[in-house]
């Protein structure tokens, strides 16, 4: 995806499983510790990016729990949005939990 302001966002999609035998202490110890092991571990793959880049490691966990950089990338892509559609008044937020309503249902089906 390219911003409005030229810089390019690189983005990888992962969903991890918090009861995988290896992190399954940590997961339950600490909420959401395996969608910032998995970012992490896509941050170092992707350290030979062009410096201008942005990198967006999104990290869902397969029981709900999303990575911070989630809310980033649905911030730029709803701001895409309504700025193709011209819309415009108070409605934001909502359209960022329809958004993640969206990932959630879609992510039940699988």
């Amino acid at each position: 995806m390219l911003t409005k302001d030229g810089i390019r966002t690189l983005a990888n999609v992962v969903i991890v499983d918090p009861t995988q035998a290896d992190l399954l202490p940590q997961s339950c110890a600490i909420q959401g510790f395996v969608t910032f092991n998995a970012a992490q571990a896509k941050e170092r793959s992707y350290r030979n990016r062009h410096p201008s880049d942005q990198f967006l490691p999104l990290t869902i966990e397969v029981f709900g729990c999303l990575h911070k950089h989630i809310d980033v990338f649905l911030h730029s892509c709803a701001n895409a949005i309504w700025s193709l559609k011209g819309i415009e008044g108070p409605h934001f937020s909502t359209f960022i939990t329809f958004l993640c309503q969206k990932i959630s249902i879609t992510l039940q089906r699988m």
